[in-house]
């Protein structure tokens, strides 16, 4: 079962800031996708149930430079 955790990066961007979150929070454990959107500011993230938490994919987006808000 996997679940999907939204929130919201307003300093994404650009093509580039996309892929840097992408990077960041799919090397995180359980994640499954990420789906990123400079033009919404949005970071859909899809994980195993149980596998991630919302702490650590904001600690991801925070050392990567993108802090972020659950939306």
């Amino acid at each position: 079962m996997s679940e999907v955790v939204t929130l919201v990066a307003p300093d994404i961007s650009c093509a580039h800031c996309e892929a840097t979150v992408r990077k960041a929070v799919g090397d995180l454990p359980g994640v499954v996708n990420v789906d990123v959107s400079s033009a919404t500011k949005v970071v859909k993230v899809t994980v195993e149930e149980g596998k991630s938490s919302v702490p650590a994919i904001q600690a991801a987006l925070d050392d990567a430079g993108y802090p972020a808000q659950v939306q």
